[in-house]
């Protein structure tokens, strides 16, 4: 396959379903690369070992698709280096999209943006993310923003709050703010007040809430039966997302499935097409069961679809 063309199927296939997108829960460090000329913005999130190795790396923001492409590479090529590696890799990726040269350092899928010596235009574009890593390695993250979280089990006053979260994170313009949008998929409504006061009023079930400074910015159904737990309504506020809400709402309500309900597995399902937010839960341990379940097509309770090869993959992780 001439360079090209393989470069332009594994930007777009990386733009398509981006590799450890999302925030890291156990991050502990975060990093900000921004283009003002073309408004580009990616966060970089790095859980270091104690020797200062990269053990685990996630990246969000809005970005161009050679932005997020490259984002995606390097939160892979990353893993293992420290600092000094991950200097000594910056420098040999922006060697090659310079000029032909010989490089010491393997840049894995990152080589297909030699390319881009034919572009000098792109090139800040596909730099933007080694900027945030670097400056990820000089920020540690100061542990206050958990402390800040409040969790509880929400109640019937408050179904207006939840039903307008969970539509905010779903549907409509404001829900392409974020990054779990279903907007190009599905429209309609993603859930109603009935819906969520049947989730309350049934048996070992409730909607858990994520407060902080009294303002509701996450929320999740979670139900636990016979030892078996499912997770769903998922839903973090479009302008809170990436700051590590989420991921610290889906570890609180494991917390509930495992203590409070006895669960020793939890489940959930997600459509099968959400290949990000796939990656997100599978980056916290819950994998495909191989099951499926269709999708309610005809039934406008759970949105209307623009396309037809909707279907939702159920996941699970054991609790204990």
């Amino acid at each position: 396959m001439p360079l090209s063309a393989l470069y332009s199927s594994t930007v777009l296939e990386h733009n398509r379903a981006p590799r450890n997108f999302g925030a890291l829960r156990s991050a502990t460090h975060r990093g900000v690369g921004r283009n003002a000329s073309c408004g580009d913005e990616v966060v970089i999130e790095i859980e270091l070992s104690p020797r200062g190795h990269v053990i685990a790396c996630a990246f969000a923001g809005e970005s161009c698709a050679i932005c997020t492409a490259s984002a995606s590479m390097l939160s892979d090529q990353v893993l293992g280096h420290d600092r000094a590696a991950a200097g000594r890799l910056q420098l040999a990726f922006v060697a090659q999209l310079e000029q032909p040269t010989e490089v010491s350092v393997d840049l894995g899928e990152l080589a297909v943006f030699s390319e881009l010596r034919r572009h000098p235009a792109r090139r800040p574009c596909a730099r933007l993310p080694f900027t945030a890593l670097l400056d990820a390695f000089e920020h540690p993250i100061e542990r206050t923003e958990s402390r800040m979280i409040q969790f509880r089990s929400a109640v019937e006053d408050d179904i207006p709050a939840i039903v307008a979260l969970v539509e905010s994170a779903y549907r409509g313009d404001i829900s392409k703010k974020g990054w779990t949008t279903e907007a190009d998929m599905l429209d309609g409504q993603r859930t109603d007040a009935v819906s969520v006061a049947n989730i309350l009023h049934a048996p070992n079930s409730r909607v858990l809430l994520a407060e902080c400074e009294g303002r509701l910015q996450a929320c999740a159904h979670v139900e636990g039966h016979d030892g078996v737990g499912y997770f769903g309504m998922f839903a973090v506020s479009p302008l809170a997302q990436g700051g590590g809400i989420g991921a610290a709402t889906l570890a609180e309500a494991e917390r509930v499935a495992r203590d409070e309900y006895a669960c020793a597995i939890l489940s959930m399902t997600v459509i099968s097409i959400r290949h990000e937010l796939i990656a997100f839960y599978q980056r916290r341990g819950y994998r495909a069961t191989g099951q499926t379940r269709p999708f309610p097509y005809g039934d406008e309770r759970f949105g209307i679809p623009k396309r037809a090869d909707l279907e939702f993959a159920v996941f699970a992780k054991p609790l204990i």
